[in-house]
C-alpha cells in the first residue's frame, strides 16, 4: 500500500517564467535522500501544482525549481513537497 506524506516547505521564492518558479525548501531534511526529482507539488488542500525539476542550492538554503501543471493563484498560499511512502504489510 502506498501512502503520500507531506512535507512544508517555505513558500515560493520567486516566478521564474510562466510556468516555473523557485520554491524555498526546509533545510531539515536530506533532499539528495530523498530524490526530489519528478516528486509533486500540492497546496494546503491537496490541489497538485507542479512537479519537481531540480534541487537547487547549498544544503543550509536548498530551493526546489518546479514546473507548474496548474494555473492556481499561489499568493499566500503554503505548498507541500508530496512524498510517497510504502506501508509494508505484517
Amino acid at each position: 500500500m502506498t501512502r503520500q506524506k507531506l512535507i512544508e516547505t517555505n513558500g515560493i521564492h520567486k516566478a521564474l517564467d510562466k510556468n516555473k518558479i523557485l520554491i524555498r525548501l526546509k533545510n531539515n531534511y536530506d533532499y539528495t535522500r530523498l530524490n526530489m526529482i519528478g516528486k509533486v507539488i500540492v497546496t494546503e488542500k491537496g490541489d497538485r501544482i507542479g512537479k519537481v525539476l531540480d534541487v537547487l542550492g547549498n544544503v543550509s538554503d536548498p530551493y526546489a525549481l518546479v514546473m507548474l501543471t496548474n494555473n492556481i493563484d499561489l499568493n499566500g498560499k503554503k505548498v507541500y513537497v508530496e512524498l510517497p511512502f510504502t506501508v509494508r504489510g505484517k
